[in-house]
């Protein structure tokens, strides 16, 4: 009988898998007909940034970004199922010393994570509010070995205005503003920088007068496909710090920042992302 419901419509197939919130969260990627080749990217979740606190001349960091995998394969050695887990991007923290990890994002040939059954991985350790994901490496995924593959590390920039673009495609967040109570002045946060094809994006405004603002999400573009992390929250000597923004994908979450009365919290990391493409 002739099996015209797999008829593919186009050059390629393209699927796209997103973050589901919760632990152990698998989804499936069938292996479609007439394809000869599959290309296969994981990007990590970002990690939170961590909260302002209260401290003078003490501001808190932003999160790291999620490192990014690369993989080619003859379709032929892949099995006609593969499982899916899409890292999560780390809560924002409190404090200034604390923040949620991001997690790897996995394709698998089983749902458990072990090097046995890695066909891919987005890095080796995930990103935190001190270090970026690491690259991933041929002992972390077993069944790379079938393709050819590359792995880039998330990008650590530490407490500076951050050019996205300048090594790979995600960023960390941003550091929050802080303060100095006996001279009554506020340090501002720092910022997402434009470059060509990517916008300013500004921290929050710090104030001796009021709370200080939010911090701005991280920009995620889809062509070219890139992200950056959330600007820092501004800071307050008479209120409370502004939160940090959201990471894009991928990139970090910025820091609070720096409060009289409490510290702003940390932005969100942005999930991760799995593309597999099929031709």
């Amino acid at each position: 009988m002739l099996d015209l419901s797999h008829i593919p419509n186009s050059q390629q197939d393209i699927q796209i898998f997103y973050a589901i919130s919760g632990s152990n969260s698998w989804q499936t990627w069938q292996k479609p007909r007439k394809y000869n080749y599959v290309w296969i990217m994981c990007i990590g979740g970002g990690a939170g940034g961590t909260g302002g606190g209260t401290t003078n001349n003490q501001g808190g960091a932003g999160g790291q970004s999620g490192a990014i995998t690369r993989a080619l394969f003859n379709s032929s050695f892949l099995s006609d199922r593969l499982y899916i887990q899409v890292g999560v991007g780390g809560a924002g923290g409190i404090d200034e010393f604390s923040s949620g990890n991001g997690t790897r994002s996995i394709v698998a040939l089983q749902p458990a994570v072990v090097a046995q059954n890695i066909v891919v991985i987005s890095g080796t350790a995930a990103a935190s509010s001190t270090t970026a994901e690491t690259a991933a490496t041929q002992t972390t995924m077993t069944f790379a070995t079938l393709g050819n593959f590359i792995s880039t590390a998330g990008l650590l920039v530490g407490n500076l205005d951050i050019t996205p673009l300048t090594s790979t495609i995600t960023t960390q967040g941003t550091s929050g503003g802080f303060k100095n109570s006996t001279t009554n002045s506020v340090i501002p946060p720092k910022n997402i920088l434009a470059t060509s094809i990517s916008p300013f994006i500004s921290g929050g405004i710090g104030s001796t007068i009021t709370d200080g603002t939010r911090g701005n999400d991280g920009y995620t573009s889809w062509k070219p496909f890139f992200s950056t992390g959330g600007t820092g929250g501004g800071s307050s000597t008479v209120g409370i710090g502004g939160a940090g923004g959201d990471g894009g994908i991928g990139s970090g979450g910025g820091s609070g920042g720096t409060g009289q009365t409490a510290g702003g919290v940390g932005g969100r990391g942005g999930d991760g992302l799995v593309v597999i493409i099929s031709f």
